[in-house]
């Protein structure tokens, strides 16, 4: 519902723990799309539709499958909640119970759903933040490395996937049979009897990783809302709701933030 666009309040959700990696370029290009859709057609589009939209077609730009998505989908009026936020699994999470849960309580309860989405870790970074729990370990010789490599660049963020960190491929489960997940989650799949399995499955297949994503993503992206589909397409900018009219000094703030993250 693109809440995590609205960024001129003090309740954004950029501004929270397990968001503080998003690129603010990437905000500006969903902006920016949104600003030459309405300027050739109107406002018919969202700025939800525009980001699942370009979510699936830059998964696609970097080797991975197309899949549907659903469009229609209308913007929210306000952030989400910081409890809702939070309430999803953290990297820390050594459960595959915990998140097997909660990822079925989001319409997502085959097992295969949950293995094949943290397959998305193929590509992005992290800061040393999200991992510490796993490299302050030191229980193998990758955690130790990320221990060190922390230890001396703090604010360098980390690939998740240490092989191929720039495509959308298969090389994530690889790293797992080579203990060199990232996160505790991420480790948690191949020591899990249920799920390693389907790490070595997807390991051994880039096919069979990218049929079971591209269903996966498709449950995702049609997951109700709790409200239904509440709000509006947003017409001044992506960054803030109709009733907060334009403000130039906040998009301008949002595009240099954009640049300097570019630079």
């Amino acid at each position: 519902d693109a809440s995590i666009l609205l960024n001129n309040t003090a309740a954004r959700e950029t501004a929270l723990g397990p968001n503080l990696t998003i690129q603010p370029r990437a905000m500006q290009l969903i902006e920016s799309i949104r600003a030459r859709a309405h300027a050739v057609c109107g406002p018919v589009v969202s700025c939800a539709d525009i980001t699942l939209l370009a979510t699936r077609d830059i998964i696609v730009i970097s080797g991975g499958p197309w899949f549907n998505v659903p469009q229609g989908n209308l913007d929210s009026l306000a952030p989400a909640a910081q409890a809702k936020v939070f309430d999803l699994p953290a990297p820390n999470t050594a459960s595959v119970a915990t998140l097997v849960e909660s990822f079925g309580t989001r319409g997502l309860g085959d097992v295969a759903d949950l293995v094949a989405l943290s397959g998305a870790h193929t590509i992005g970074r992290s800061q040393c933040g999200s991992f510490e729990d796993r490299s302050q370990r030191a229980d193998d010789t990758f955690s130790r490395k990320l221990a060190a490599n922390c230890s001396k660049h703090p604010e360098r963020l980390q690939n998740l996937d240490v092989i191929t960190p720039d495509l959308f491929d298969n090389a994530y489960y690889k790293a797992l049979g080579f203990n060199q997940g990232v996160f505790t989650s991420d480790m948690a799949l191949v020591k899990n009897k249920t799920t390693a399995p389907i790490v070595k499955r997807f390991a051994e297949s880039k096919e069979a990783f990218f049929g079971q994503f591209a269903r996966s993503m498709e449950k995702l992206a049609r997951v109700p809302k709790p409200a239904g589909n509440v709000g509006e397409i947003r017409r001044f900018s992506c960054f803030r709701t109709n009733a907060q009219g334009t403000d130039a000094a906040v998009d301008a703030a949002v595009e240099e933030e954009g640049f300097a993250a570019s630079a």
